[in-house]
């Protein structure tokens, strides 16, 4: 159990931007929140579009649950959130980050007419050596403990860095706090779902045909550019690529090729618009 409620913050949470008719979906990544795709939602609701971000189950406050959850909870809860906005709303663009991407891939492949759907460095696999093996590790290696795993010490200031912005809620400080993160137990199974989600996406490509905008950074490392592109080449509808100086990160306000990104889908919004009227 961790020793705080994490991700409780407003920008973490589901949200409602209301519009005009156009509508968009919008799908964080693993094992993130919506405050990854608020900004490009911000942008497409200035330009009049309804905009929806859904925090998929087990995420945020509810982190603690994520190792029970199964990456078809996730994309129910997707086809669920696209079926009520189609009620009263069209276009619909159907957007996603990393796993948010993958479980797009699977929504619109089942969920015609999709209008318009926007892949940000789709996750579909891990190249890592264990990646394969995750459907029998689970079973050989039930569980680990990721932070006491680590060979870096949790006094390093870049694992600081990194893990104040992942949980802000984080006092590093604190002796308790230190220990319970390093007997933090996390289940094998849980990536097992997220690689299960990755090879659905994958699959589900060929079979979708609506319009669609891949961006993908170059310097991205844990999607790498040539499998977004390998990933791109199955779609059967028409594709619009785009590859930006960038890291995995594209929807970040804060990273550098955010203009770039945000211009890019923007652009591609109006496109699915003019062609819905």
């Amino acid at each position: 159990m961790l020793p705080f409620t994490p991700f409780t913050a407003p920008e973490h949470q589901d949200f409602l931007l209301p519009g005009g008719r156009p509508a968009a979906l919008l799908v964080h990544g693993y094992p993130g929140t919506l405050y990854e795709v608020r900004p490009l939602a911000d942008g497409l609701n200035e330009r009049g579009w309804t905009c929806r971000g859904l925090l998929l189950p087990g995420f945020g406050f509810q982190l603690e649950t994520l190792p029970q959850r199964a990456w078809t909870e996730w994309l129910d809860a997707v086809m669920d959130a696209l079926a009520s906005l189609r009620r009263d709303h069209a276009p619909v663009l159907l957007a996603g980050h990393s796993l948010g991407g993958a479980l797009a891939l699977s929504a619109a492949a089942r969920f015609p007419p999709l209008d318009g759907l926007v892949l940000l460095a789709p996750f579909w696999r891990n190249r890592g050596p264990l990646w394969a093996l995750l459907p029998v590790l689970k079973y050989l290696i039930p569980r680990v403990k990721p932070f006491k795993m680590m060979k870096t010490e949790m006094d390093d200031p870049r694992l600081r860095k990194e893990m104040q912005e992942f949980l802000p809620e984080l006092d590093f400080d604190d002796p308790q706090t230190q220990q319970t993160l390093r007997e933090f137990v996390v289940p094998v199974g849980m990536f097992d779902e997220l690689r299960k989600a990755g090879a659905a996406g994958y699959r589900s490509a060929p079979d979708v045909t609506c319009p669609t905008l891949v961006i993908q950074g170059a310097d991205d490392t844990t999607v790498r550019l040539e499998d977004t592109r390998r990933l791109a080449g199955r779609l059967a509808g028409a594709v619009t690529r785009l590859e930006v100086r960038a890291a995995h990160e594209l929807p970040f306000a804060a990273s550098p090729s955010f203009p770039e990104v945000r211009e890019s889908v923007l652009a591609f919004a109006e496109t699915v618009r003019r062609s819905g009227l």
